[in-house]
């Protein structure tokens, strides 16, 4: 899949929240053609929690809330007639974070209605799923623990032209600590517990594998992996009060004509690992269900709770690294700093997130809005504006039309800046740029004007990013540089120019 450069757009929460409508977003997008925003890049338009109605179709698709979208999905064309790409939003949990209709459990159908509807960017919450007291939403029984007593596996096709062939626990072969106990296999929940099963099928396909259990109280979902060849499948056992045990629970995978070796397993040991799953599963949906030339781009938005720039680069575009930013310099730079640490994870495609820009809303100075969006630029970070661009001002258009900060976000190279802290309170941003060229910010963190900071003729940049080998062709020199404020030069050859 061909590697995106930072997305560009527009997204409606930070300026309209849960008071979305169709004449806003299409308000929005003209405004973004006449004032020169489209042209500069900014070419995404995402509709963030509340599109959507509060209940599915009769065939279980997700829709369009009419009252407020009356053209429905028909809205993403008329997007894409203003020379937009339409995004939409949705949660790994069952709701999102407005209580409406999430996509945990309907991963592949709501992928597949994406792509049918023409979207190409999902904004991916994590609303419902917490299982931190701390999150006002905090419900135990959401994260799934544990794997219950198996006692069979069912494999029939999925149309039901042969019977299920039964396979007991006793047929198993078992690696420990799986072990048998009361004709039951137990111990999938402990590490490496793993559950083999051989079946021979007569053709390859689809097939519905059963799982048969010992049903016990229990107040948490209880969870299995179930494995064979390339096919995966998860299997989520409901909360139940333990009446009329056994019982059995059913999901899907594929076979291929022959013996399938099965396996039985459970990864999930903390809330990491529930991360992880719910995320990659919608991953693969959208992978499966998009066309290679019109992927939707997958941006994670777990708030940094499990670390996904750990895990997440192998099939997201971007992830969130910290909680919600704010309209004021403190969490703009709260963001910054989270972000600026994690420089090292991220990859060509893959971006680290620290959340929309808040430039041109609330409190932030001119000064502020220019160094906020700098920065972006310097960290690869997704460029989202959240103003209302239908009444932008002159100087804020300016700043997020700057050709060369964006060029730099933009760059063919995809790669973070990295960050050295020079002195207390003055950060140093290097960013690798193609043609073998870099860029250089000096950031000052304080309120107080900047005592000069000088980077000599000939110093091996090396020192400050080891991804940059090039010696400064002359001195690099700021001094009087104001508080919340930064110097920006592109470095090509034998050439310096500031920029900022």
């Amino acid at each position: 899949m061909k590697k995106l450069p930072p997305i560009m757009g527009w997204n409606t929460w930070n300026q309209f929240h849960q008071h979305i409508t169709e004449e806003i977003v299409i308000e929005v997008a003209n405004a973004m053609k006449e004032n020169g925003l489209l042209a500069a890049g900014y070419r995404y338009l995402n509709l963030d929690d509340c599109w959507q109605a509060s209940d599915r179709d009769e065939n279980g698709r997700i829709t369009f809330d009419v009252g407020t979208f009356p053209s429905k999905e028909s809205i993403i064309g008329k997007l894409n007639a203003l020379g937009f790409k339409a995004g939409v939003y949705s949660s790994a949990g069952v709701m999102t974070c407005e209580d409406l209709p999430g996509s945990y459990g309907n991963e592949d159908i709501d992928a597949q209605t994406f792509v049918d509807w023409g979207v190409e960017y999902l904004k991916y919450d994590y609303c419902h799923v917490v299982d931190i007291p701390t999150d006002p939403h905090y419900d135990k029984a959401n994260f799934a623990e544990k794997t219950p007593p198996i006692l069979y596996i069912g494999v029939t096709p999925i149309d039901a032209s042969a019977p299920e062939i039964r396979l007991m626990a006793q047929q198993a072969q078992l690696v420990a600590p799986a072990v048998l106990e009361e004709n039951a296999i137990v111990g999938l929940d402990c590490p490496r517990g793993v559950a083999k099963f051989a079946v021979t099928v007569p053709k390859g396909g689809e097939y519905q594998i059963a799982v048969g259990y010992k049903k016990r109280y229990a107040p948490h979902r209880k969870f299995v992996l179930i494995a064979t060849g390339d096919s995966t499948a998860q299997l989520y056992f409901p909360t139940t009060s333990g009446w009329h045990s056994p019982s059995r629970a059913t999901t899907k995978i594929t076979l291929t004509a022959g013996e399938n070796t099965i396996l039985l397993t459970n990864p999930i040991r903390e809330q990491k690992d529930d991360s992880i799953l719910r995320y990659t599963r919608m991953g693969e949906a959208l992978k499966k269900a998009a066309p290679a030339d019109k992927p939707i781009y997958f941006s994670i938005c777990e708030h940094g709770r499990t670390e996904p720039w750990t895990w997440a680069g192998d099939f997201a575009g971007s992830w969130r690294i910290s909680s919600d930013i704010s309209a004021n310099w403190s969490s703009v730079l709260r963001c910054y700093e989270k972000a600026a640490d994690l420089w090292s994870y991220q990859q060509p495609g893959a971006y680290n997130d620290p959340d929309m820009l808040e430039v041109g809303i609330g409190s932030l100075t001119d000064t502020e809005n220019l160094t906020h969006f700098a920065l972006w630029c310097m960290m690869s970070s997704p460029l989202i504006l959240g103003l209302d661009v239908r009444k932008i001002e002159p100087k804020v258009l300016e700043i997020i039309t700057n050709r060369e900060l964006i060029a730099l976000n933009q760059d063919d190279l995809m790669l973070q800046a990295s960050r050295t802290k020079l002195e207390e309170g003055v950060d140093l941003l290097v960013k690798p740029l193609s043609d073998e060229g870099y860029a250089i910010c000096i950031f000052n963190k304080t309120d107080e004007p900047l005592s000069t900071v000088e980077l000599p003729l000939g110093q091996d940049m090396s020192e400050y990013d080891p991804r940059v080998t090039s010696a400064l062709p002359c001195a690099v020199a700021v001094s009087g540089l104001a508080g919340r404020s930064v110097a920006v030069w592109v470095v090509r050859g034998e050439a310096v120019k500031r920029v900022v």
